[in-house]
């Protein structure tokens, strides 16, 4: 079994338990006690407490689940949104294709944290502050990916043998694209898309930290490491869980997105 999967899996189970969990495990994420303001982990509180005397802890594992979440819910629609797009570039071609291809050019040559800061701003603007703006910003910009990919591989499999012959028995285009093309282009994808997750939590976070992200009381690392940075010389604790929590999570996509890629390169080799 690959070492990197396994690892990469192990990581992110925990991330992803610890989040679960919280409402078992944590304190009430909200809850002030100034009293106990930047207080210092301890016993009572293992992360210690933010500038309001909230269990930072607590903010920490619940902010996991509102990362993870948005996290996945933004990269499941743009996966399915370009791999439909990029599918349908590559099968179809002419001027489809043409007219796909100059729309990825144009999202490729715009930097995609400045095109996200400015796209949540103009939907706070129109719609008010919310958790979807956040997630309709960065999937816009993140399916432009998946497109490319997939059309690379589309072009590739319409030629191939399986294709042709259920052309010649008479199966419809459509039929072809879904039932035999697309499915033959799952893998490359999945990794596409493990490998996109720490892009995606390490976007909101930058968000977050900016304050255009998931907006307080609502618990997001990004948010609590804004909160923290004028507090980084007296209370360090305030920036470092909620750091090392997004880098672990980074992390453990990454090489769960490295070790799916070298099983399948090894496999398509053998093959």
């Amino acid at each position: 079994m690959n070492r990197l999967c396994v690892t990469g899996l192990g990581i992110i189970l925990l991330m992803v338990i610890l989040g679960l969990l919280a409402p078992l495990i944590a304190k009430n994420p909200y809850k002030t006690d100034l009293k106990d303001r930047l207080e210092p982990p301890s016993l009572k509180h293992p992360f210690g407490t933010d500038q309001l005397g909230r269990d930072l802890f607590s903010r920490v594992l619940w902010g996991a689940r509102t990362s993870l979440f948005v996290a996945l819910t933004i990269s499941l629609i743009s996966m399915s949104l370009g791999c439909i797009i990029g599918a349908v570039s590559g099968y179809f071609g002419g001027i489809i294709d043409d007219i796909i291809g100059r729309i990825i050019d144009v999202f490729l040559a715009i930097p995609e944290l400045v095109f996200n800061i400015a796209l949540v701003g103009i939907f706070c603007a129109a719609y008010g502050v919310s958790t979807w703006n956040v997630i309709l910003a960065v999937v816009i910009t993140n399916w432009v990916s998946y497109a490319r990919i997939t059309r690379g591989i589309v072009l590739s499999l319409k030629e191939r043998e399986f294709v042709l012959c259920a052309k010649a028995i008479g199966a419809g285009e459509w039929y072809i694209l879904l039932r035999h093309v697309i499915p033959n282009s799952i893998g490359p994808i999945v990794v596409l898309a493990t490998l996109n997750m720490g892009n995606v939590i390490m976007t909101i976070a930058s968000l977050g930290f900016l304050g255009l992200g998931i907006q307080p009381p609502t618990p997001e690392w990004g948010q609590m490491i804004n909160a923290g940075k004028d507090y980084i010389t007296t209370a360090p604790w305030l920036t470092f869980f909620p750091g090392l929590f997004i880098a672990l999570s980074v992390l453990g996509f990454n090489l769960l997105g490295e070790g799916l890629r070298d099983v399948l390169e090894r496999r398509s080799f053998i093959e």
